[in-house]
């Protein structure tokens, strides 16, 4: 996706396009009759999934707790540690059911008496993998850059599909793709996750082109009226680049983001073009209607990434983000956009961040509450950040209008470097057109 091309109409065609073709790849038409195995069991569970002859199936799982285990009941090493591994195609569905008492598409909790429980009593069905035992792996870029990280609970891949589901995955991640296991020729990945319940004290979520075989990869995500708590959801590009340092054609992420819930989370939502070692990747991020409440961190959005001291540098990463009716509550870093988040002379390079904000909604109840929004043109050199605020307000829970904040700034240390913050249109127009969230001085805007 080009990304100078970042009208609503344009970026919503590139993502849905890559939507409707990614989740056609599995190989089987949409209008096929898939084959459905029903279970009951854990044991069939793991039966169903650890068949590589079940591509393009849906398991359909009864109510009732599905308790993942790294040994059997004989004291036997499980296949993949007890963690599944879906072969391309297949869907695991539950058989939860939501309530939306305000009509907002977000799930709710199903009273006010439980208000962290979200299935429906009798439909509760959990995949409860917080006892698994699941080593650190490593990953390695295209110049043999190292990083270890965690393996999932649930590994994703091509065509998958999690539906109506509760994961509890404790110390783990919840969800993401393999290391070490390229699951598509060229590193591509597809996958939609819907009306689930994610918890993690680690990571709810991972959706990322990682490594060298996703060095070209072109990945799309569908995450819609899904409950994320206590961990957080992090789309990325990263350990994709070389010495070469090359930005042209690197990897390509498309999400779409609508009506989730995302709530007591450390940081909810991380999202970075491309981090440690990525030249030349992109993500183009659509939101829409999701809620962000009492979580320490709301909405991280990173251009070039957190680069750290690795021996290749981040050259070339893209952010092209689209919120529209977002709701974001109070939050130590509310909404922090920065194009080049580092501080380190020459890394990352050449990084632009865009992004649109549109009908955002801040809650405030306290004087003290930190910034609304931050947009920081970083450290490294040469990066870029450009932002439209439209029909903003700041309000106090109760509905009352407030006055909150809003930094920018060019360098992540004032003075040093060489990146750039700026808002889209002039100083009277955002006056004139966003409630609650002061201007800052007229040099930080294009029409100035």
């Amino acid at each position: 996706m080009n990304a100078s091309i970042f009208t609503r109409h344009g970026i919503l065609a590139a993502i849905c396009l890559c939507l409707l073709s990614g989740f056609a790849a599995g190989g089987q038409s949409v209008y096929e009759p898939r084959r459905v195995i029903n279970v009951k069991t854990v044991g069939q569970l793991y039966a169903a999934v650890n068949d590589s002859a079940n591509r393009n199936v849906t398991v359909r799982l009864a109510p009732g707790t599905y308790f993942l285990s790294t040994y059997s009941n004989n004291n036997a090493l499980r296949r993949n540690r007890g963690s599944l591994r879906m072969p391309p195609g297949m869907s695991l569905v539950g058989s939860e059911k939501r309530v939306d008492i305000n009509g907002d598409g977000v799930p709710d909790p199903v009273s006010e008496e439980t208000p962290d429980d979200f299935a429906v009593p009798g439909t509760e069905t959990v995949i409860d993998g917080s006892a698994l035992d699941l080593p650190f792996e490593q990953r390695m870029d295209c110049a043999g850059e190292l990083f270890f990280a965690p393996n999932p609970v649930i590994h994703v891949g091509v065509n998958n599909l999690i539906s109506r589901l509760t994961i509890f995955a404790g110390n783990n991640v919840g969800i993401s793709e393999p290391t070490n296991n390229p699951v598509d020729p060229n590193g591509d990945l597809s996958m939609k996750v819907t009306n689930s319940v994610l918890e993690s004290s680690l990571l709810a979520m991972g959706f990322s082109n990682s490594e060298c075989a996703a060095r070209r990869a072109r990945s799309v995500l569908t995450f819609s009226h899904n409950v994320v708590r206590g961990g957080n959801v992090l789309i990325q590009n990263f350990l994709t680049g070389d010495a070469d340092n090359d930005g042209s054609d690197g990897p390509i992420i498309w999400a779409m983001l609508t009506s989730n819930l995302f709530y007591s989370n450390h940081r909810a939502l991380i999202t970075s073009g491309g981090g440690r070692g990525t030249d030349g990747g992109s993500v183009n991020l659509y939101m829409s209607g999701n809620v962000f409440r009492n979580n320490e961190g709301n909405l991280q959005g990173f251009a070039g990434g957190s680069g750290g001291n690795v021996d290749t540098p981040m050259v070339g990463n893209h952010l092209n983000l689209w919120s529209e009716n977002d709701s974001f509550g109070e939050a130590l870093a509310n909404v922090v956009l920065k194009a080049g988040p580092s501080e380190i002379d020459d890394n990352p390079q050449d990084s632009r961040l865009e992004a649109k904000f549109i009908h955002s909604h801040f809650i405030r109840d306290s004087s003290d509450t930190p910034d609304e929004i931050s947009i920081i043109g970083g450290g490294g050199s040469h990066n870029r950040a450009k932002v439209l605020i439209l029909g903003a307000t700041v309000k106090t829970s109760g509905g009352a209008r407030t006055r909150g904040g809003l930094l920018i700034r060019d360098q992540e240390q004032p003075g040093i470097g060489t990146s750039k913050a700026r808002l889209e249109g002039s100083r009277p127009q955002f006056i004139q057109s966003n409630q609650g969230l002061p201007a800052p001085p007229a040099h930080f805007f294009l029409n100035h």
